[in-house]
């Protein structure tokens, strides 16, 4: 008779803990309060350091993670062949497994986007990739390197913006960026006349003037410090014919351009004389442009650097065989168009 008790009372003290963890719907490991938000929770406070240890997800390969029938949401495996966590970011009727880490990328799950923090051993850069227009290849966009530079656009090309260590911004390859740099007109001997607009009474400009010979504006150029050395400077004319009239203009450039060296000033060399042919009939007050150099082809910019100095010399001579154009044209700008590479300069006289 003891014996059946005996038995009744623990079966009973069985039914009452398991009906206990039941209604508490928590586990304590190594806790005897698990955390009120979890389901499990594992406490290794309060033990020796050689008596803490972890616990194992699930190990499986591919083959095995991808056959697991209706994988519930959220579910998480290591899987052996990628040497991975995975997890199921779909439902268990469409399951979507998602790489949770990769080594040292972050992508998506085809691999054309993503994230690498380096691409070979101890390289030290991240580099930012995602997929191209076709979604069937992985175009570099953008890296940092272990000193600081920063380069965004076509890396792989070399055509890209770079932002350098001490925040300098470099514009490289097919990156180009253009400005122009405007200029104002010095009276001179054999100079250009100054005159009213149309006629009227308004604003005044220069006018190269018809049947007076050879007039003349001169003027000077510097090279700023966003200038990207060695490249072709283009200059432009933009005028305005007085009448509505046919025939052409010729339009000549005189230039001498010299760098500037600290250590031994350098001489200005021979002047050079570019002309050009504007072709009319013109239409009286209207907005030209005339590339002042052959087939807008610039002046050659080689070993030119920022601070360089052009000295300049615009002429009309309406005597010449090649000028048509029976009456007036009027000044209204003059601007060398350049090629920028960088945000200013390191340096007050140097890139």
């Amino acid at each position: 008779m003891k014996t059946s008790n005996l038995r009744v009372t623990s079966l009973l003290m069985l039914l009452s803990t398991l009906f206990s963890l039941q209604v508490n719907a928590q586990v304590g490991i190594g806790t005897i309060t698990p955390n009120a938000s979890s389901m499990l929770d594992i406490d290794v406070s309060t033990l020796d350091a050689n008596a803490k240890k972890g616990i194992l997800i699930p190990r499986m390969t591919t083959t095995e993670r991808e056959a697991i029938a209706s994988p519930a949401s959220s579910l998480l495996v290591f899987d052996t062949t990628s040497n991975s966590f995975w997890f199921n970011n779909g439902d268990a009727t469409t399951p979507v497994w998602k790489e949770l880490v990769s080594g040292s990328s972050i992508a998506d799950s085809n691999e054309n986007t993503k994230i690498e923090v380096e691409q070979s051993p101890d390289q030290d850069k991240i580099h930012f990739s995602t997929a191209n227009v076709a979604k069937d290849a992985s175009i570099e966009r953008m890296t940092i390197d272990n000193t600081g530079v920063t380069k965004i656009g076509d890396i792989a090309g070399g055509n890209d913006t770079k932002v350098e260590a001490d925040g300098t911004l470099v514009f490289e390859g097919g990156a180009e960026v253009w400005d122009d740099l405007r200029v104002s007109m010095d009276k001179g001997s054999s100079s250009a006349s100054l005159e009213y607009f149309s006629g009227g009474s308004g604003g005044q400009i220069w006018y190269f003037r018809n049947d007076k010979g050879l007039e003349t504006l001169s003027f000077q150029v510097q090279l700023p410090h966003s200038y990207k050395e060695g490249t072709r400077i283009y200059p432009h004319l933009h005028w305005t014919p007085r009448a509505t009239k046919v025939g052409n203009i010729e339009w000549n450039l005189d230039y001498t351009w010299v760098n500037y060296d600290s250590d031994t000033p350098l001489a200005f060399p021979a002047k050079v004389t570019s002309t050009v042919v504007a072709a009319g009939g013109f239409t009286e007050n209207t907005h030209m442009i005339t590339a002042l150099t052959a087939g807008n082809g610039g002046l050659d910019g080689d070993g030119k650097k920022i601070s360089s100095i052009l000295i300049c010399r615009l002429w009309r001579n309406s005597g010449d065989s090649q000028d048509t154009y029976e009456d007036d044209a009027g000044l209204l700008s003059l601007d060398f168009h350049y090629q920028i590479d960088t945000v200013g300069s390191r340096e007050p006289f140097a890139k």
